[in-house]
């Protein structure tokens, strides 16, 4: 096909060549010249103006001229709940809420961290853990699978004054749910196999601990603040030292003396009644006995600094500086405890002194902090946070002039009101959700406060004085007795530190150094002995 066309067009071309030599070429007639072409231009009208709108007045113009006035101030009442005891001892709080079909519950047993004894740090967390590791009828894995087949959540945990155990159902599930719930509560069965698995993860969760320099710098402090004898002393979760010591049979031992009704509380918060509850909670736990419960007294802290002193834990090359100064602070039963949350709040709040201060002003951290831990017995103070390195001795210094002046001066209107406002107005938020709610009934059962006591809270917020505050920091805020703990370079802090107050050298434990281990002279020549 191809050779075909070429063929043709050869003889096409041909022909055309040959016709061309044969006739002369007609000249081209004449044409005419055009003028070139110039673009168009599209010029667009002008818009005609639009209308005047004339001026509009309103009937309330004159009132839109200044924000409006203050309305009332809304008062807040804490919900009703409804108090009962069962035949064994054990305390029901009950809050009713019937616009969900769901139940909480929190046992609430009034024994924690605190009744440790003093080689068996970790022992009532360990405790907590085991609980819903298998009972005498039931393994871990049932026990997660049965859970998880109602859709319902079960969990266990502590405080240092308290050990619970939580249970979130639907309520058309709330029988087979209880019976797993009381089953975990009174029957658990401390197993060999499942405590090594609990033991080993509790022990690799502990083994990190040291990568952060602000979990060093606060369970150091505690560490220095209360001695070695002391529960507080320690981590609640324990050591690596003590948790390797421990065995099922401690666990059960814990278990045998504080696990009792009539040292327990049980919070329920849901959609139920008494009518449908108190029935079912006698039978589910009417094999749970009550029994003598030894009331623990804790031993008198030994502070590592009966003056002021830095504990410096190094942690070479590091940019920042972790930065604890601390006291031992009020138990949570004080009749400071509100003065002394207001005061908290001015020094350690959120923009409030110490964060204007080191973070809005100086920008020498994201954020500056205070608090006072209060628990069954005095828990400690703290105030701190983290630090650029190069300003470690500076922020130190300034934690200190904050503490002063809030001792030695009185607190402005404004900012009294503002703490006071802060922590009114957002009181309502502690019921806003069942659990949120059950945390707050769970404090009245733990610290044994009346029921009037919510009730009275934001009055005896709004009490507090000028006078007040000033009374408390100059009681609780001693600055001749300080424990401040630095985590940071040893290298490039110590020397600008060793100006303000002695130091000495403390290991990621908070233990002193050994000798060799360390040296113990800091950069700027002086030295400071050990006790």
């Amino acid at each position: 096909m191809t050779a075909c066309r070429s063929a043709l067009l050869a003889a096409a071309v041909a022909a055309g060549l040959g016709a061309a030599c044969a006739t002369p070429a007609s000249p081209k007639p004449a044409v005419a010249a055009v003028p070139p072409v110039s673009p168009t231009i599209v010029v667009s009208a002008a818009p005609a103006p639009l209308p005047l709108v004339p001026e509009r007045h309103t009937p309330d113009a004159p009132f839109r001229q200044q924000a409006p006035g203050a309305g009332t101030e809304p008062t807040f009442s804490a919900p009703h709940w409804k108090r009962f005891k069962l035949k064994n001892g054990l305390d029901v709080f009950l809050v009713e809420f019937h616009d969900l079909p769901l139940i909480d519950f929190n046992l609430m047993v009034k024994t924690g961290g605190a009744a440790n004894p003093a080689d068996k740090a970790g022992l009532a967390d360990l405790t907590a853990r085991m609980l819903d590791e298998g009972t005498k009828t039931r393994g871990a894995i049932e026990i997660a699978d049965q859970v998880a087949a109602l859709g319902a959540t079960l969990s266990t945990g502590g405080t240092w004054d308290a050990s619970n155990v939580s249970l979130s159902t639907l309520s058309r599930n709330l029988d087979p749910a209880l019976e797993i719930f009381s089953d975990v509560v009174q029957h658990p069965a401390f197993d060999d196999k499942e405590f090594a698995r609990v033991r080993d993860n509790l022990l690799t969760a502990i083994t990190r601990r040291k990568d952060s320099p602000p979990t060093v710098a606060g369970l150091a402090l505690s560490h220095l603040l209360y001695g070695a004898k002391h529960p507080y002393s320690w981590p609640m979760s324990g050591t690596e030292a003590s948790i390797k010591k421990l065995t099922p049979a401690d666990l059960r031992a814990f278990y045998d003396a504080y696990y009792h009704p009539n040292n327990a509380a049980l919070i329920v918060a849901g959609d139920t009644t008494e009518a449908a509850l108190r029935g079912r909670l006698e039978a589910a736990f009417k094999g749970w006995r009550s029994r003598h419960v030894a009331a623990r007294r804790l031993p008198v802290p030994v502070s590592a600094a009966p003056e002021t002193k830095i504990f410096l834990i190094d942690k070479a090359g590091a940019p920042q500086s972790s930065i604890r100064v601390g006291l031992i602070g009020i138990d949570r039963q004080s009749p400071d405890y509100f003065p002394v949350t207001v005061m908290n709040l001015i020094l350690g709040g959120g923009f409030y002194r110490l964060d204007l201060n080191l973070r809005e002003g100086k920008g020498w951290t994201y954020g500056a902090r205070s608090s006072f831990d209060s628990r069954k017995t005095p828990g400690p103070f703290s105030a701190g946070g983290e630090f650029v390195a190069p300003h470690s001795a500076d922020s130190v210094a300034e934690i200190l002039k904050e503490l002063n002046n809030i001792r030695d001066g009185d607190v402005t209107d404004a900012e009294l009101a503002r703490a006071k406002d802060q922590i009114i107005k957002s009181f309502p938020s502690r019921f806003a959700t069942r659990a949120s709610l059950a945390g707050q009934l769970a404090e009245l059962a733990v610290f044994n406060f009346p029921d009037s006591y919510l009730g009275d809270y934001t009055r005896k917020v709004a009490a507090v004085s000028k006078d007040d505050v000033r009374r408390v920091a100059r009681k609780y805020l001693d600055p001749s007795h300080l424990t401040i703990v630095v985590v940071g370079d040893r290298k490039s802090i110590e020397g600008p530190l060793a100006k303000l107050a002695p130091v000495e050298i403390r290991d990621l434990d908070g233990d002193p150094v050994t000798a060799g281990a360390a040296d113990n002279r800091p950069a700027n020549g002086q030295s400071h002995p050990q006790p």
